[in-house]
């Protein structure tokens, strides 16, 4: 399997676990039956961990030779280059939710009412020049059943990105037992039988922010590294 194939499988499986594990009362309320704009945030969330090596040291290896594991440098240059290309992929999404809101908002009836004339200006204004005989919105399938809530998904971004510090905090990182058991309980168990954002904090021990999630893409407050040190004057 290629690493987006792997990847595409921990997300998905992340829909699964907010399933099998719910503790709802009420189908209604169970598992996904959350609201758009959360949905995906546990699911996005375990793609993390398919970008750490001791998660993939469990699993990923030459089938040939399953001591032969991925190289931490070839690791470390995927998530370098994932991070080289966030812009590109956020601006991207960006254009697609703008897209979808301008779409279901208001329109006077007695106007015309041509979608691609509508769609692609904004496409061009916030992603990337495109040809004037472009009618992408004609195949946006995410227009049907996310109904102007196409931006759901890099605001689940944001969340996964703050709930995921859990792990990194946690002794075995992505591997923490406890961190995992906090997430089953106040993440996947209650569903919608409670506002997603109690869940949210009461998972993360503290209040929701987006500055995991700015760090993550490289526009956040980064860790500074250390100035080398200059020329020993020792004897001098």
């Amino acid at each position: 399997m290629t690493h987006t194939d792997v990847e595409t499988l921990f997300h998905e499986f992340g829909h699964a676990l907010h399933s099998i594990t719910t503790r709802a009362k009420y189908g209604r309320f169970a598992g996904t039956h959350v609201p758009g704009d959360f949905v995906e945030a546990p699911s996005q969330m375990l793609q993390n961990w398919v970008w750490d090596k001791k998660v993939l040291d469990t699993f990923a290896a030459d089938y040939r030779d399953p001591s032969k594991k991925i190289p931490a440098e070839l690791i470390k240059k995927m998530n370098d280059a994932k991070l080289a290309t966030a812009g590109v992929f956020y601006r991207r999404q960006f254009a697609f939710a703008s897209l979808d809101l301008a779409l279901h908002d208001q329109h006077p009836e007695d106007d015309s009412y041509d979608c691609v004339a509508i769609s692609n200006p904004i496409l061009e204004r916030v992603f990337l020049p495109i040809d004037r005989s472009t009618t992408f919105v004609s195949y946006f399938g995410h227009l049907n059943g996310y109904d102007a809530g196409y931006y759901g998904y890099a605001w689940a971004d944001a969340i996964a990105a703050d709930m995921a510090t859990v792990f990194e905090k946690a002794r075995d990182g992505y591997l923490d037992k406890q961190a995992g058991l906090r997430l089953r309980h106040e993440i996947y168990e209650p569903g919608d039988s409670r506002d997603v954002t109690v869940s949210i904090e009461k998972f993360l021990g503290r209040k929701q922010s987006v500055q995991p999630f700015l760090k993550k893409i490289g526009i956040g407050p980064q860790e500074k590294k250390k100035a080398p040190a200059g020329p020993s004057h020792e004897g001098r």
